[in-house]
């Protein structure tokens, strides 16, 4: 039995005549303040972009579960019972640390991951051997799989630019040996393009220097986004997929590639005998190679990975509704919250339109309803895996914690930063043309700021976001997005869509209109048509 059925919820409901009710929109204020607060949390280059699965999806999913527990959301009694089955069974082995585990809702997809008992990193000095743990001192890098041991080697960033006039390789003795590297390239303020990463940044093309050049294997140190802040717990996580940005060449893969570990800051320091982020700092600074004799240092290491299944999550709240009668029925709100993560070239996809944006507004518009609960219950759901082909909601839509013919319709928030700030385009009218009436009425019945409504266009992205998956299963949907069509957004989908290109105020005059189109969902005596096709 999940939550809502225990609120007094039928499974079975027989729907009156869709019309409007004479009562106002209400539900508490929206500021750009609040709205700023998520994105900024959302948007940081320490989640790394958020990709499914990763370290940085898992704290974004923390952060939307404990700001659904700080709005008195309860969360769905199954998802308990799905978060026990679930964590149990793919081995999250963390699956008690969350701040709020009753509104993550997981579900497993196959995924390249690590494979524990053919990886290792030991080091022999001085007469003493290290070994180094797996997840907190290193990770294996997909598709580099292999064992070896050799003298251990310093190669800067293990780049040969020559348009750049740098080399790391030269006069370096590298065949046979392991190689250290940084990942990406000097962090200097004019060369590589200053902050931009270029082609010569990429981990592909310095395994093609490396492997060129005769290494035995490679150790690749991970280093913090400029800005971020450290993550205190101690944890390196396996990088599952690189990004590939919007308009980027197919990366150019190398013809043999050694083994590689991508290894902490913490074990390079340990490797090397010195201290690793001040060695990398002297680089940033002066822009140029750097020598460090290493003497009597052997390591050996494994590298391996496999295709298992990796625990991902939804998170799932339910505001109860304040209508003894009404609240047995349901609106979904929904925004997913991954993006594509991280490219090969250590540049950050940190997503603040796609979609930090409709992530931040959901939390807003429900935040706002939590002042002052609709009659009708609303589930409120951040998805995941809509990136990799609406993994999230489609298993939502398809293990809903609630009936089925409880649910009165769904309303999906995606890229709401972009464009004027007074126009939002609305689609799923053509589907739903029974739901555009509403759609004026939410616009007209506060002041949203929001003056032009698309609602012509857009039907190549129907399929493309989350409501999609419950238009499949019957349901009326509306996708609230930025406007049309998506090209004039030309940072979509690359390492430049940072909180500094969205605009705050057109999100916030977004989750304003969302707000009244949810209440007035929520709050009519009547539901919408089932769509048409």
């Amino acid at each position: 039995m999940n939550t809502v059925a225990k609120l007094g919820l039928c499974c079975v409901l027989i729907a009156p005549a869709w019309r409007a009710p004479s009562a106002a929109v209400a539900g508490g204020e929206i500021g750009e303040s609040t709205v700023r607060a998520h994105l900024e949390v959302l948007a940081a280059p320490g989640l790394e972009g958020r990709d499914t699965p990763s370290e940085g999806l898992r704290r974004a999913a923390s952060y939307i579960a404990e700001q659904f527990a700080s709005f008195g959301l309860v969360p769905a009694e199954d998802s308990v019972e799905v978060l026990r089955r679930e964590g149990a069974e793919v081995g999250y082995d963390d699956a008690g640390e969350d701040a709020r585990p009753g509104f993550l809702r997981p579900y497993r997809v196959q995924h390249e991951a690590p494979l524990p008992e053919e990886c290792s990193l030991a080091m022999q000095a001085d007469g003493e051997e290290f070994e180094f743990t797996l997840g907190r001192d290193y990770v294996p890098v997909s598709r580099c799989a292999g064992s070896a041991r050799g003298e251990l080697v310093f190669a800067g960033f293990g780049i040969d630019a020559s348009k750049e006039r740098y080399n790391d390789l030269k006069g370096a003795r590298l065949k046979g040996k392991v190689a250290l590297v940084f990942e990406g390239e000097p962090r200097h303020r004019t060369r590589f393009e200053g902050s931009e990463i270029t082609a010569d940044g990429s981990l592909w093309r310095k395994l093609e220097h490396l492997s060129d050049a005769g290494v035995r294997a490679v150790l690749v140190v991970r280093r913090a986004p400029e800005g971020a802040e450290t993550d205190e717990r101690n944890r390196l996580d396996f990088r599952h997929t690189f990004a590939r940005f919007a308009n980027d060449r197919p990366p150019r893969m190398p013809r043999s590639r050694p083994p590689v570990l991508e290894i902490s800051m913490e074990a390079a320091s340990r490797l090397l005998g010195t201290d690793a982020a001040k060695l990398v700092g002297r680089m940033d600074k002066s822009g140029r190679p750097i020598s460090l004799k290493l003497a009597g240092r052997e390591v050996s290491l494994g590298s391996a990975t496999t295709q298992r299944p990796v625990r991902v999550d939804n998170v799932v709240g339910l505001l109860p509704g304040s209508d003894p009668v009404l609240r047995e029925e349901v609106v979904i709100l929904g925004a997913h919250y991954d993006h594509i993560g991280v490219d090969a070239r250590g540049r950050i996809g940190t997503g603040a339109d796609d979609n930090a944006s409709g992530t931040s507004a959901l939390l807003a518009v429900i935040e706002a309803l939590a002042a002052d609960p609709p009659r009708r219950t609303i589930l409120a759901c951040a998805f995941s895996g809509e990136e990799d082909g609406l993994v999230g909601s489609r298993e939502l839509a398809g293990n809903l914690p609630v009936s089925r013919n409880q649910v009165v319709a769904m309303v999906n928030l995606d890229m709401l930063g972009f464009g004027d700030d007074d126009e939002v385009a609305v689609i799923g009218l053509r589907q739903n043309p029974g739901l555009a009436k509403l759609v004026e009425r939410a616009r007209k019945h506060s002041k949203t700021g929001i003056r032009h409504l698309v609602t012509k266009g857009g039907e190549d992205l129907f399929r493309r976001s989350d409501q999609f998956s419950f238009h499949q299963i019957g349901l009326p949907v509306l996708f609230f997005f930025e406007g049309l069509p998506i090209s004039r957004n030309v940072d979509y989908h690359t390492w430049r869509d940072g909180i500094e290109g969205v605009s705050v105020r057109k999100i916030t005059r977004s989750a304003r209109l969302v707000r009244n189109a949810v209440w007035l969902l929520a709050s009519d005596e009547g539901r919408p048509p089932a769509p048409g096709r």
